[in-house]
């Protein structure tokens, strides 16, 4: 009776301590935009990009995935083997000028299959039918499911624009599958000089041709 009682209150204490765990990760949904987000970023190991290679503008990325939070959805860090390498996931904060004055978005990279599958299972259960830019692949001949798929949706009341995009790619001859979710502020311009593009419509545009 007293091991049942003592295995009782060790389960609800690792319970309370997951709990309290995900309480304090920062909820990346919460994100106060067009502002300099320096608290959020305060020990979260951030390092400076001078051009995020999708959305063209200036960021502030870290590999620290694992204080963060996504509203229920959980991230590790480190790449679906584990380690930390190059193809670790990762979340970019993306700035609409070089000064990192004003969060214009946001880019959050999952590498790892189980936790990357969910995110589209969120978003769409939040903002539902969203509209395709580019369809799932079919496997080809010998089995391989190769494509970049991506969905597109528009959140009317903060006036963004929100893509998932799911990799189907190969890594040292096996099939790999991660997840980019995109956080676009609906009026940026990207960083190219001389255009008139914004990033939403240009990111877009861009998982469209890999469809064609």
């Amino acid at each position: 009776m007293k091991k049942n009682i003592i295995l009782t209150l060790t389960l609800i204490t690792v319970f309370m301590i997951n709990i309290v765990k995900a309480q304090t990760k920062y909820d990346l949904e919460k994100l106060a935009y067009r502002t300099a987000i320096t608290e959020v970023l305060k020990g979260k190991d951030a390092y400076p990009e001078e051009r995020e290679i999708s959305t063209t503008l200036p960021c502030l990325t870290t590999k620290s995935v694992n204080k963060f939070r996504f509203g229920t959805l959980q991230f590790t860090d480190g790449s679906q083997s584990g380690s930390k390498s190059d193809l670790s996931s990762t979340v970019s904060f993306l700035f609409s000028d070089q000064a990192h004055t004003k969060l214009a978005g946001l880019v959050i990279r999952i590498q790892k299959k189980a936790e990357a599958k969910k995110i589209g299972k969120y978003i769409a259960a939040k903002y539902g039918k969203g509209t395709v830019l580019a369809a799932v692949p079919k496997p080809r001949a010998t089995g391989e499911v190769l494509g970049y798929p991506a969905v597109f949706y528009v959140n009317k009341k903060t006036n963004q624009t929100i893509v998932v995009a799911d990799n189907y790619t190969e890594i040292d001859g096996k099939p790999d599958f991660s997840t980019d979710l995109f956080i676009i502020d609906n009026g940026t311009k990207v960083a190219d000089q001389g255009s008139s593009d914004t990033v939403a419509e240009r990111l877009k545009r861009s998982y469209k041709r890999l469809q064609e």
